[in-house]
């Protein structure tokens, strides 16, 4: 875990060391779930784009986020993930300032994104895994948003 040095001129955030599973790169600002694997040591450590829809009531097929990527990390390699705040994410739309943003691809396009959960009264702890944070401010436009990340 990497953890930002006291900086009074910028916000604190966290990061974390995974390795791509996803078969191809993983772009800056997209989503990224833990892989479901029996082998022990890769438990924790790989990752792959979300690519389910976002399910209110079950969120994102049972896995949870693990993170935002930082930077591109290319099929296989090793690479950062933002987990804790301000990020610049992908969204699946423009979202309104202080709503609560949770990962959910809305079709092949939009893998790794983030959606609104505005005004859905059917939450769960299910929905709880798929939590990315709270935007910031209102999206600067249809494909990103400024969100403080709360991955933990």
């Amino acid at each position: 875990m990497d953890f930002m040095g006291p900086n009074r001129e910028e916000a604190e955030k966290i990061f974390i060391v995974v390795e791509n599973a996803q078969g191809a790169e993983l772009e800056a600002g997209k989503v990224v779930e833990w892989t479901a694997t029996a082998t022990d040591a890769d438990q924790g450590k790989k990752v792959e784009l979300v690519d389910s829809a976002l399910h209110t009531t079950t969120g994102i097929g049972g896995h949870k986020v693990a993170g935002v990527v930082d930077s591109t990390i290319a099929a296989a390699d090793i690479g950062r993930l933002q987990i804790f705040g301000p990020a610049n994410v992908r969204a699946s739309a423009s979202i309104d300032a202080g709503t609560m943003v949770c990962a959910g691809s809305i079709n092949a396009t939009n893998l790794g994104h983030v959606t609104s959960v505005a005004g859905h009264a059917d939450h769960s702890l299910s929905l709880a895994a798929a939590l990315v944070g709270w935007t910031l401010e209102a999206g600067p436009n249809a494909t990103n948003a400024t969100v403080q990340l709360y991955c933990t």
